[in-house]
């Protein structure tokens, strides 16, 4: 069971050596809306209106680098201006950068005040959908979605339970500190057939910034817990 999960991880721990280009089938994938339904050093930039308001900026050229302290490595990712339609609706293509590894992407959703990743697994090539943050919602509001379009993950249905644990508030990261946090936590849950329905597998935390992005991500599974941090930032 534990496989299950742990294909996820690299996806929202911000795909260290995830997803390959030529590796995601999205031709037949359909955005979920779910719900009953990227910082640093203080030289960070944010120039453009529209990224202002954005708790994930898809400006072209806005990049994030991040340090995961699982791995000690760290990785760039910017947005490549690349727009890819999914069943008619945009996702902005982003590549991240691993000193010795190939090239990774993933593929951002956000409109409506909705932020969505999608992503392929690496080891399992998978390819889901996390929806980190329904920004319609207020504190305490709770959104439930599918990982897949079909709802199944390696064959084994899956769903991510999240909610809405802060909002507007300050939260310092390696020393930095950040204005209009959300702080959302997301459940990972399987059903594997046993009679015991959906069972949770793991938790993300995910605290994103207005007009910077994701500034830390923590992830718990079975007393693991990891985290992701921001070390800098230009949003274009």
């Amino acid at each position: 069971m534990k496989k299950y999960l742990l294909a996820l991880l690299p996806v929202l721990v911000f795909c260290f050596g995830s997803c390959k280009k030529d590796t995601p089938d999205l031709s037949n994938l359909t955005v979920i809306d779910g719900a009953t339904i990227p910082g640093g050093n203080n030289s960070g930039s944010n120039g453009n209106s529209s990224a202002n308001s954005s708790y994930l900026p898809t400006t072209t050229g806005s990049s994030w680098t991040y340090k995961s302290d699982a791995t000690g490595e760290s990785a760039e990712a910017h947005i490549t201006g690349v727009i890819t339609p999914i069943n008619g609706q945009n996702y902005y293509e982003l590549k991240s950068n691993t000193k010795g590894k190939e090239n990774t992407f993933q593929y951002y959703y956000v409109k409506d005040n909705k932020y969505k990743i999608v992503a392929t697994t690496e080891q399992e090539k998978v390819t889901v959908e996390f929806f980190i943050l329904d920004n319609n919602l207020a504190v305490g509001g709770e959104w439930t979605a599918k990982m897949t379009p079909d709802g199944l993950v390696n064959g084994i249905p899956g769903q991510t339970v999240s909610k809405v644990i802060e909002k507007g508030i300050t939260k310092t990261v390696l020393n930095n500190t950040y204005n209009n946090v959300i702080h959302t936590r997301m459940t990972v849950q399987y059903d594997f057939g046993i009679g015991n329905g959906f069972e949770d597998f793991g938790t993300y935390d995910y605290y994103l910034a207005k007009g910077i992005g994701l500034i830390q991500t923590d992830f718990e599974f079975m007393g693991l817990k990891t985290k992701s941090y921001l070390t800098n930032y230009s949003i274009k």
